[in-house]
């Protein structure tokens, strides 16, 4: 009887350690792991960011400019006289231009036909304006060697009408070397040259046309009708 007292003594205690009384008196079953542990594991928020690609296709764009054209008078030669004949350049050319484009000759076909040009195609003429009216063209040194004398005057001609019929605000050409004048005569460097000058080698020049002195008084004054 003894012995069964203490066993039930001892079964009690066991209980009472592994429950607890609430107020109401019942008996509630504790989880040690969790019931006795007052440290709660972390938490981590994890925030994913979604970014979206935006893709933007720029189109090129095309733009026609039109250029503004020029029509200029080139003067060639035909039968030992001067006749221009048309031509486009660029709107407000350049002095190097307006001789680039005399430099290339007579236009092919019935245009340019009887025509020829007596610069030579690898002279390198500079032509600047001096802003009082004035073109100083710089011509190579040994140009008239290869140009036969009878078109010494009609190269001059070819230049300074070219450049006096077309350069705005330009009305006298000076050269940085002697040339031949319209009879041949010769023109010392730096002497100033008016279209005048070279008037009655034109081919539109009439019979009775004369030459007219130049500002430096250039004075051979010949009928248009002795010129070769």
């Amino acid at each position: 009887m003894r012995v069964r007292v203490l066993l039930m003594a001892g079964t009690l205690t066991a209980l009472t350690v592994a429950c607890s009384v609430v107020d109401d008196g019942r008996v509630t079953g504790v989880d040690p792991p969790f019931g006795l542990d007052d440290t709660l594991p972390p938490s981590t928020t994890v925030e994913i960011t979604t970014t979206e690609a935006v893709t933007t296709t720029t189109g090129l764009e095309t733009t026609t400019t039109d250029v503004q054209a020029e029509t200029v008078r080139l003067y060639y030669i035909a039968s030992g006289q001067l006749n221009f004949v048309t031509s486009q350049l660029p709107a407000q050319f350049a002095l190097s231009q307006l001789i680039d484009a005399l430099k290339d000759g007579p236009p092919e076909g019935d245009l340019g036909r009887g025509l020829r040009s007596a610069i030579p195609d690898d002279a390198e003429i500079s032509v600047t304006a001096d802003g009082l009216g004035v073109a100083q063209v710089v011509l190579p040194e040994g140009f008239f060697d290869t140009i036969p004398a009878g078109d010494q005057r009609l190269v001059i001609a070819q230049l300074v009408l070219t450049l006096l019929d077309n350069s705005r605000g330009i009305g006298q050409v000076t050269f940085n070397q002697q040339v031949s004048g319209p009879d041949g005569e010769l023109i010392a460097a730096g002497e100033l040259l008016t279209r005048l000058d070279y008037q009655a080698l034109l081919a539109s020049a009439t019979p009775s046309a004369t030459t007219t002195p130049s500002t430096t008084g250039t004075t051979a004054a010949t009928s248009a009708t002795s010129v070769p």
